[in-house]
């Protein structure tokens, strides 16, 4: 499953429709890009809410990053009690993820952590694992085994490692987007590790080809809205000319091959990066049938023969030349 520190390129860039200066910060947090853009007010303004809104993801990245040891995400992971009880933000997490895992039929699934491990990934030296190495993960994996009870508490076995990779850049970009409509701000793009919220008429997103480096598919134009993409072409590694990405299906333990990338457009970031992940994995037969499907969800999918199909609403967010 895609993880924060392995994002995928988006393209952003400022449409010159007005006069209004563009302020402009980048960062290295969570292992990759976090850039923020905001317009319409002075530079006192928007360099204090810049410097809270890095503040706000190294908090973020803290919390969630499976990187840490001693961070809560470890002492849910590694705990011996038979519940475990959590922050609100946790547990709000928890819910969500929940909630996304059910709307996916299973193939949002934040509960792989020992199949990403095994896969190796986040260790940077991927291999194709053996059909009994696979076996055994997946014996140790899925948010079947994961129970959630109000007040605040979840059940899960140790054994099974959780890994919010997918949807952490994603609500780390909510996050953002809220702090930064506190300070009175109402024109921004925050763009982390790939993952995009804008707010304002002119900020235009391009969105990676998955085969050609220097070239784009297309470019939208989103106001107050997300935008995630997933692709099989950011990191992956090859064995007898086959291409095996990084988004792993919780099914059937091997990395998803149905797509080339999904792009979704949501409400918020942290449901386009799940949904650009889940989607991926269910490929681009069901994954467009689910899209159809879900109220204020906008998406493109590139299968694996180059062919893109895009979602009945999509076209409205296109910038035409």
């Amino acid at each position: 499953m895609k993880k924060y520190f392995f994002y995928i390129s988006i393209l952003v860039g400022f449409l010159s429709c007005n006069n209004d200066e563009t302020i402009k910060r980048t960062t290295i947090i969570m292992g990759s890009t976090v850039e923020i853009q905001i317009r319409g007010v002075n530079s006192v303004t928007a360099n204090k809410a810049i410097f809270a809104s890095f503040e706000e993801v190294k908090r973020l990245d803290t919390l969630f990053s499976t990187y840490m040891t001693g961070n809560p995400m470890w002492m849910l992971n590694n705990t011996d009690a038979d519940e475990i009880v959590v922050t609100n933000e946790m547990f709000n997490m928890l819910k969500m993820c929940d909630e996304i895992w059910r709307m996916t039929n299973g193939a949002f699934d934040p509960a792989i952590g020992n199949l990403i491990h095994v896969i190796g990934f986040e260790k940077g030296s991927p291999k194709l694992p053996t059909n009994e190495e696979i076996k055994n993960a997946l014996g140790k994996i899925g948010w079947k085994n994961i129970f959630l009870k109000e007040e605040n508490i979840i059940v899960k076995p140790k054994q099974v490692k959780l890994s919010f990779n997918a949807i952490v850049p994603g609500y780390a970009a909510d996050k953002v987007a809220n702090l930064l409509s506190n300070f009175g701000i109402k024109e921004y793009l925050i763009n982390v590790g790939g993952e995009i919220f804008a707010r304002g008429d002119n900020w235009r997103i391009g969105i990676q080809h998955p085969r050609k480096e220097n070239e784009l598919l297309g470019a939208i134009n989103v106001n107050g809205m997300g935008v995630s993409t997933s692709g099989d072409y950011e990191q992956y590694f090859k064995k007898d000319g086959k291409r095996y990405s990084h988004l792993l299906n919780p099914l059937t333990g091997y990395p998803a091959d149905g797509c080339e990338a999904v792009t979704i457009i949501a409400k918020e970031a942290s449901l386009a990066d799940a949904l650009s992940t889940g989607i991926f994995i269910l490929g681009p037969v069901k994954g467009m049938e689910l899209i159809e499907k879900l109220e204020n969800i906008e998406g493109m999918i590139v299968d694996t023969t180059g062919t893109i199909h895009e979602s009945s609403g999509f076209k409205k967010f296109l910038v035409r030349k």
